[in-house]
């Protein structure tokens, strides 16, 4: 016999069995089989492989602590990239402008949003977390922290950031002390609320930066503006002065540990 010959007879033989696995199965009327030939039939049915285990979700990096096991205070993020860092605090002034500025030009910025101040249009900070915004914490009614107890500056961070988390979706985890006054009172609490870091700043900025090592700018400074008149002017002059020396402005998450916000 010819090898292609012989091919053509194993394939045969091949449709056949399956064929006869098929009427014995389906009750055609014919003859039952032996048990043992019947399990020769199905043996030989070909089976399908099951699906790829999916790999392991990886590891999320947490947020490193402080040598006594509370928050870091952060005024610069570490890289060698020529960015920085823009935060908002406060809320007091609500441009429609600046959401248009921000969500046009895609700037990111983090908004350490104080209750007293939003409460009155949650609304626009919404449209600002939907620009691109982070939202973050920023107190109930903007304390000199140190001046409270562990107790009520517990409540300051924690009931703020449950307001937010219901108006936002998303619960902050990142805090910033009012005035930027904070003890180990404060970072015992906030971790207690489940912040990540407090945030201090590097410069502020009202059209015009204000130094606080001399020199300019810094790669991974963090950089304190506020929600006053005039925000989108003097944002946009701020832009300018970022560019003129070199930096861009960055969002935390690109550049923070996913741990940071979880």
């Amino acid at each position: 016999m010819t090898p292609g010959r012989r091919l053509v007879f194993r394939t045969a033989a091949t449709v056949t069995v399956a064929a006869l696995a098929a009427d014995v199965m389906t009750g055609c009327g014919r003859a039952a089989l032996p048990a043992h030939a019947l399990a020769q039939i199905r043996s030989a049915t070909p089976t399908t492989p099951p699906p790829p285990t999916a790999p392991a979700p990886a590891a999320v990096r947490p947020a490193p602590l402080g040598h006594d096991g509370l928050p870091e205070v952060l005024s610069q993020i570490k890289t060698t990239d020529k960015v920085v860092f823009i935060t908002v605090d406060d809320g007091w002034q609500k441009d429609p402008g600046f959401v248009k500025l921000i969500r046009d030009r895609k700037i990111p910025i983090t908004v350490f949003l104080m209750n007293d101040a939003a409460k009155e249009n949650y609304g626009y900070f919404r449209q600002l977390q939907q620009a691109g915004a982070l939202i973050e914490d920023h107190t109930l009614t903007h304390p000199v922290m140190t001046r409270l107890s562990y107790a009520q500056q517990k409540y300051q961070i924690c009931h703020s950031a449950d307001l937010y988390a219901q108006q936002y979706g998303v619960r902050p985890t990142l805090f910033r002390a009012p005035y930027g006054i904070s003890n180990n009172t404060t970072r015992r609490a906030a971790k207690a609320c489940g912040m990540r870091a407090l945030f201090f700043w590097k410069e502020t900025a009202r059209g015009t930066i204000l130094y606080q090592v001399p020199g300019g700018l810094h790669p991974g400074d963090v950089i304190l503006v506020h929600f006053l008149p005039h925000m989108t002017r003097n944002f946009l002059a701020m832009l300018k002065r970022i560019k003129k020396q070199g930096f861009t402005p960055a969002a935390f998450k690109d550049y923070l540990p996913a741990g940071y916000f979880q």
